[in-house]
C-alpha cells in the first residue's frame, strides 16, 4: 500500500492534495502505482466555518479559516482516503463531537482522541491525538463548549484514560503496522541524527540533554505496542530514527553534510539531509528515562492553570514547538505555500545493516561529480530477529519544508492487489520522461489500472477495549478509578465475545466503518449561518451510531435529558396547531362557498323576476 504521510497540515488541505496528486502523476508516468491512502499527523485544523476559529488555541491574528471548509460543505472532494489525528491547533469542538472517531468530511476520517482501524482489513493503524502536559494527564475530559482561555488549551492535552486504552492493544489482534501521533515519543531523538536535529533546531538542545524532549506516555506506547512505523509532526522538522526494542543503540554513520534549509534547497537528485542508521552491537544502549518533566524551552510555553492570567496578559498563549508566536505557520517569506518536493523513504529489514534513507530512490548524482551511481538495492524480505520501529517526523507545509513523505508498505499474503498493467507502446498521449534523449521515439508508459478507494474497517479488538472502558470515561475534573489491572483480560475478553456475536455478519466482529457511520454536517457550513462568536455544541449522529454499535451510552455530546420528549411535544403541538389551522381554513372555505352560493341564488332569482316583467314600451 502506497501511503502519503503528511506532517502538520495547518489548514492547507487543497495545497497538500495538489502536491500529493502531482507526486502520484509522476509515479504513474513511470508505470508505478498511485497513492492509496493519505495520513495527517495533527494540526489538521478542520474549520467548518468562521465560528470554529474561536475553538482553536492560537493568537487571534493567526486564526485563518484554511481550506477544509470546502470539503466539509462538499464543494470539493478528497482525492484520496485520508486518515487524521488531532494536534494542538484544532477545531476542538468539532473533534470532540467525534471523540470515538468519525468522518470530518467525505473520505476524511478522524481516528478520534485515541483509535485503531484496519485499512482494507489488514493494515492496522492506531493513533493518539493531542500533546502531553503533565498536570492534565490524569484529569478527566472535563472541558465543554464554550471553551474559556484555559479549557481551549487543556482540551487537546492527552489523557491517561486514552493512553490506558491504547496500551491494551498489546497482544490483542495483529501487530501494529502504523502508529500516528502529533507529539514525539520521549527520547526518540537519541535513535537518529541528534546532532543534525540540534543544528536545525538549536533551541531543543537543553531539552535533549536533559532527556525532556517528547512525551513520556508516547514512549510507553512505543515500547509496548512496538509498531513497524511511527509517524509524527509538531516540531516542524524532518527527523528519522530507528528504535530497537531489544535495547541496542542506533548509531548514525555516513551522514552527508549540506547547507541548512533556512532558504529553499536547490532541486537536486541528492538530499543533503540523508542519514543512514546502523546497528552497533558493541555500544551500550542509551538510558531513556520516562519520568515526565515540564518543558522549559523558551520557544514552547507550557501554561499551568495558575499561570494563565499572568501569561495571557503578556500575550503568551501557545504550546507550539519551534515558533515563538505559536502560529504554526511559515515565517520564511510570509507565505504558507506547499513545497513541490517529494522525498521517498526506503527502509531495509536487514538486521546487520539497518538503514533509514531519506534520499530519492533509484539513481542519484554523486556529490561533486557529474556521473551517476546506482542507489543501494533493498535487501530481500526476511523475518527480523528483533522488533524495530521506523520513526519519521515531518515538518509543516511551507516553502522549502519537508512535510510530505511517500511510503510503501508491503501487502501481506492473501491481500495482494492487482499488479500494474504492462506498458503500452501504442498510446502516444501518455507522457514520457523529459530527460530521455530518445523521448521523441521512446514508447510511452501505460498507467496502472484505476484502483478502488481502500476500505476502512473497525478493529474488533479496539471496539472491545472501548466497550470495556466506557464506564470509566470521566467528564469531570477527576478521572474515575480504573478496575484492577488483573481484571482487564477477562473484561476485554468478554467484550470481544460480545463484539464478535453482535457486530458484523461473519462472527469476527469485522464491519466497514462506512456501513455504520455516515458523514453528516452538524454545524452550518460557510455562508449558511452566523459568522461570529463561539459555535454551539452538537450531538453528532456518527457518535450516536458508534455507541449504538457496541452498546454503550453516548457520553460525548448526548442529547440532553428530556430534550427528545420536549422536542416531540413541541412537534406534536405544532402538528396540532397546523391541523387546527387547516380545519379553520376548511370551515372558512365552506362558509365562503355557502355565502357565494346564496348570493348566486339571489342573483338568479332577481334575474328571473326581471325576465317575467314585460319590457316597457315593447310592442307585439
Amino acid at each position: 500500500m502506497r501511503i502519503a504521510v503528511i506532517g502538520c497540515s495547518h489548514g492547507g488541505l487543497s495545497d497538500i492534495y495538489a502536491s500529493v496528486e502531482r507526486c502520484e502523476q509522476e509515479a504513474k508516468s513511470k508505470g508505478e502505482p498511485g497513492v492509496d491512502l493519505m495520513i495527517c499527523c495533527g494540526d489538521f485544523q478542520a474549520m467548518r466555518s468562521p465560528p470554529d476559529l474561536h475553538m482553536m488555541a492560537c493568537p487571534p491574528k493567526f486564526r485563518t479559516l484554511g481550506q477544509f471548509h470546502d470539503y466539509y460543505a462538499e464543494r470539493k472532494k478528497a482525492p484520496f482516503l485520508t486518515i487524521v489525528i488531532g494536534g494542538n491547533h484544532e477545531s476542538s469542538g468539532y473533534m470532540w463531537e467525534n471523540y470515538h472517531g468519525g468522518w470530518l468530511a467525505p473520505d476524511i476520517y478522524f481516528l478520534g482522541f485515541a483509535g485503531c482501524v484496519l485499512v482494507d482489513g489488514w493494515l492496522r493503524i492506531g493513533g493518539a491525538s493531542g500533546i502531553f502536559k503533565q498536570p492534565d494527564f490524569t484529569k478527566g475530559h472535563f472541558e465543554t463548549v464554550p471553551y474559556d482561555d484555559r479549557t481551549i488549551r487543556s482540551v487537546y492535552h492527552i489523557r491517561q484514560y486514552d493512553v490506558a486504552r491504547l496500551l491494551q492493544l498489546k497482544s490483542r489482534g495483529a501487530p501494529m503496522d502504523v502508529f500516528l501521533s502529533h507529539d514525539w515519543p520521549l527520547g526518540i531523538e537519541q535513535h537518529g541524527d541528534t546532532g543534525a536535529l540540534i543544528r536545525e533546531k538549536p533551541f531543543f538542545k537543553q531539552e535533549i540533554e536533559d532527556n525532556r524532549l517528547g512525551s513520556p506516555p508516547l514512549h510507553a506506547l512505543l515500547t509496548t505496542l512496538q509498531p513497524k512505523y511511527w509517524f509524527s509532526a509538531h516540531l516542524h522538522v524532518k527527523f528519522a530514527a530507528l528504535y530497537h526494542h531489544s535495547g541496542k543503540p542506533t548509531v548514525v554513520r555516513g551522514r552527508r553534510g549540506g547547507p541548512q534549509h533556512s532558504a529553499p534547497p536547490p532541486r537536486t537528485t541528492e538530499n543533503p539531509d540523508e542519514i543512514m542508521l546502523v546497528d552497533e552491537d558493541d555500544d551500550e544502549p542509551p538510558t531513556v528515562a520516562i519520568t515526565p518533566a515540564p518543558t522549559t524551552n523558551p520557544d514552547e510555553i507550557m501554561l499551568d492553570d495558575d499561570e494563565d492570567d499572568e501569561l495571557a496578559g503578556q500575550g503568551i498563549v501557545s504550546e507550539e514547538k519551534g515558533c515563538k508566536e505559536g502560529c504554526g505557520h511559515a515565517h520564511e517569506d510570509g507565505s504558507a505555500r506547499v513545497t513541490p518536493d517529494e522525498i521517498d523513504v526506503e527502509m531495509d529489514d536487514d538486521e546487520e545493516d539497518e538503514e533509514v534513507s531519506t534520499a530519492l530512490l533509484g539513481k542519484k548524482e554523486e556529490k561533486g561529480k557529474g556521473k551517476e551511481v546506482e542507489a543501494p538495492a533493498a535487501a530481500a524480505e526476511s523475518a527480523p530477529q528483533e522488533k524495530l520501529t521506523r520513526f519519521l517526523a515531518l515538518s509543516k507545509p511551507a516553502y522549502g519544508k519537508d512535510f510530505l513523505q511517500i511510503v510503501d508498505i508491503p501487502t501481506p499474503a492473501g491481500f495482494e492487489r492487482s499488479p500494474p498493467s504492462a506498458p503500452s507502446p501504442s498510446d502516444p498521449s501518455l507522457p514520457t520522461p523529459a530527460d530521455d534523449p530518445n523521448a521523441a521515439t521512446a514508447p510511452s508508459i501505460a498507467e496502472p489500472p484505476t484502483k478502488s478507494t481502500p476500505t476502512l474497517f473497525f478493529d474488533p479488538h479496539w471496539l472491545a477495549i472501548v466497550k470495556t472502558f466506557a464506564p470509566y470515561l470521566s467528564l469531570e475534573y477527576r478521572q474515575k478509578e480504573f478496575p484492577p489491572v488483573s481484571s482487564f483480560d477477562q473484561l476485554i475478553g468478554e467484550s470481544l465475545d460480545w463484539v464478535k456475536k453482535n457486530v458484523g455478519k461473519k462472527g469476527d466482529g469485522l464491519v466497514e466503518i462506512g456501513e455504520v457511520q455516515k458523514f453528516v454536517r452538524t454545524a452550518p457550513a460557510t455562508g449558511e449561518g452566523r459568522d461570529d462568536g463561539m459555535p454551539s455544541w452538537y450531538t453528532n449522529p456518527q457518535t450516536e451510531a458508534f455507541c449504538a454499535l457496541i452498546g454503550i451510552p453516548n457520553q460525548i455530546n448526548p442529547v440532553p435529558e428530556g430534550f427528545r420528549e420536549a422536542q416531540a411535544a413541541a412537534a406534536f403541538a405544532v402538528e396540532a396547531e397546523q391541523k387546527a389551522a387547516a380545519l379553520a381554513a376548511e370551515e372558512a372555505k365552506k362558509q365562503t362557498l355557502a355565502e357565494a352560493r346564496a348570493e348566486a341564488l339571489r342573483e338568479v332569482e332577481e334575474a328571473g323576476t326581471l325576465v317575467d316583467e314585460e319590457p316597457v314600451g315593447e310592442k307585439e
